[in-house]
């Protein structure tokens, strides 16, 4: 199991999904993870800080996991495209759970939250820095890197994994203008990154 970092929930997609984008730093990839409105809405709260002012299912759940004792939290495996997260007790028990209440409780418990290495390899992407930037907002590398090293490089260095994953996503029905949310043209023609 490998932790990712946590950058929040983005609204994606001419459908505005909802989906957790989670980074695996050591390789520069991300992973999607997909989620519920509801659930997005308790995650994106919880990230902003907000607390109940009574305790929720997840609160509950994490208040008795941590009684027991928690050894990790994580993905461990998808089937048939749909991510499996256990929470594993100090006991050994492993919990079956969504992977969205298994983040929650990560978070809530203070615990590193990891996927599965198979998972990562098969479904994490590279993004170049400037479409994250551009289409989630984020930035982990330095300004300008991308332009200076060419769009050619990848976390991966398998630029056949990259465009296998471009064509997937288009037949998906997936564009780059669809993860710009559909806020339509401002009248500005250039067409950088």
């Amino acid at each position: 199991m490998i932790p990712v970092e946590f950058h929040g929930v983005r609204r994606t997609g001419p459908e505005d999904f909802y989906c957790v984008v989670l980074r695996w730093a050591e390789r520069n990839r991300l992973l999607p993870l997909w989620v519920a409105p509801a659930a997005a809405a308790e995650i994106e709260a919880r990230a902003a800080g907000y607390a109940p002012r009574r305790p929720g299912t997840v609160d509950l759940l994490a208040e008795a996991l941590s009684a027991i004792g928690v050894e990790k939290v994580g993905i461990t495996s998808a089937f048939e495209g749909v991510f499996v997260a256990e929470i594993t007790l100090s006991d050994g028990t492993e919990v079956d759970a969504r992977p969205s209440d298994a983040l929650m409780v990560a978070q809530l418990l203070g615990l590193p939250f990891a996927v599965s290495e198979d998972v990562l390899t098969q479904f994490s992407f590279f993004a170049a820095d400037s479409a994250l930037r551009e289409y989630l907002g984020l930035s982990f590398g330095e300004e300008g890197a991308e332009d200076a090293h060419g769009a050619e490089d990848s976390a991966s260095g398998d630029a056949q994994a990259d465009a296998d994953f471009e064509r997937m996503m288009r037949e998906l029905g997936v564009s780059e203008e669809d993860l710009s949310g559909g806020e339509g043209d401002d009248g500005d023609d250039n067409d950088e990154g």
